[in-house]
């Protein structure tokens, strides 16, 4: 529920059709994901990252990217040999991994959407960016963590309809909450920039917190502790990662993870946890005040 927000760096705007390329950007490197071939896998995602230059523009950024992909590439193809060599190519990896996830590899900048404006009325101004750096992170998760397989760590089998009804009562329920909370009202409404960031937020922020969250932390943590103990502490970590917002929203960051990990537990596939996720995430943009009421 989250806005995508810029830390640090100078913020860019850019014109509609360069806002198009960043959204075409971000899904390339997902589908290039699907073939079997290396040179697509890997390949498409260097060339689209220095094609990127024409509209993210910093030569620094897109040579970290191209180290990130080759690193990603000799770890998944286990092109390396010898411990150490492993060790320190993993290490660099979780190093970038963190500075994409956080924006704060240097040479990155944000596409600025709105600055220190409403997105809605009566909704909290806010300084709003499309984000395309952590799209990487769900390109190169992609690479171990299935989307659309099914994952055999899952809950017993239940009904088609208990995997249906369970999101559709429970979003409108956290909503619920949050208005009961004082955090949203009822705000409905579309524009051309909440269909901007609706689609930044499937592609640049779904994909790479379900396949972190719930394809890898709540997987490992499944067969080292239990169905439970999993689904519980990735919920946990989930809600913790949000407390910028405070506490009241990390309680309802905490319950949405719940939810995320349940519908990945029923569902078996992590693709409809990520549709999950994008579904409270829209329902929150089109019908609440977005990111948070005004106080």
């Amino acid at each position: 529920m989250a806005p995508n927000r810029r830390l640090t760096n100078q913020p860019m705007t850019l014109p509609d059709y360069h806002l198009l390329a960043a959204l075409l950007y971000s899904a390339l490197l997902l589908l290039c994901t699907g073939s079997t071939k290396a040179a697509i896998r890997f390949g498409i995602p260097v060339a689209a990252v220095w094609l990127s230059l024409s509209f993210a523009g910093s030569l620094l950024f897109a040579v970290q990217a191209t180290a990130y992909i080759g690193l990603t590439y000799l770890l998944h193809q286990q092109r390396l040999s010898g411990r150490w060599p492993k060790i320190i190519a993993w290490v660099l990896w979780g190093v970038f991994s963190v500075g994409l996830l956080t924006h704060l590899l240097p040479g990155y900048q944000g596409f600025l959407l709105t600055d220190n404006t409403q997105v809605k009325a009566n909704s909290l101004a806010a300084s709003v960016y499309l984000n395309t750096d952590k799209v990487l992170i769900a390109w190169a998760l992609l690479q171990w963590i299935p989307v659309w397989q099914k994952n055999v760590h899952t809950a017993p089998h239940v009904a088609a309809w208990v995997r249906l009804t369970l999101p559709l009562l429970a979003i409108p329920l956290i909503m619920l909450l949050a208005v009961q909370l004082g955090l949203l009202q009822w705000q409905p409404g579309f524009s051309g920039l909440l269909a901007i960031i609706i689609l930044s937020n499937l592609l640049n922020t779904c994909f790479t917190e379900e396949l972190l969250f719930r394809g890898g932390l709540q997987n490992f943590l499944h067969k080292k502790l239990g169905m439970f103990g999993g689904l519980a502490i990735a919920s946990g970590l989930f809600g913790l990662a949000h407390i910028a917002g405070g506490g009241w929203y990390m309680l309802l960051a905490t319950l949405a993870g719940l939810l995320y990990g349940l519908v990945y537990l029923l569902t078996g596939r992590l693709l409809w946890a990520v549709l999950c996720h994008w579904g409270l995430n829209t329902t929150h943009l089109l019908l609440f005040t977005w990111p948070v009421v005004q106080a």
